[in-house]
């Protein structure tokens, strides 16, 4: 009987776990910079700029990551079907 350490169901439940802590996070900060009329609002252009494009930035990088975790996730799956 062969046994393995397999790492990448831990890995892709963290990686999924960590883009939706991402998206979590960025959306409460969307959320708390709408004004009454449902529009997100900042002091400045520099500042409206700056943080939409960090934000995009880290939103691009989480969903990579909930893409790993799926992928991850996804060679388990197979791996234990095939042995």
């Amino acid at each position: 009987m062969k046994t393995q350490h397999s790492y990448t169901i831990p890995c892709g439940l963290l990686l999924i776990a960590f883009c939706l802590f991402i998206r979590y996070v960025i959306g409460r900060r969307r959320f708390n910079r709408r004004g009454i009329a449902g529009l997100q609002q900042f002091s400045s252009y520099r500042k409206f700029v700056v943080t939409t494009t960090i934000e995009r930035v880290i939103l691009f990088v989480a969903n990579l990551c909930g893409c790993a975790g799926i992928f991850l996730l996804a060679v388990a799956g197979f791996n234990h079907l095939k042995l």
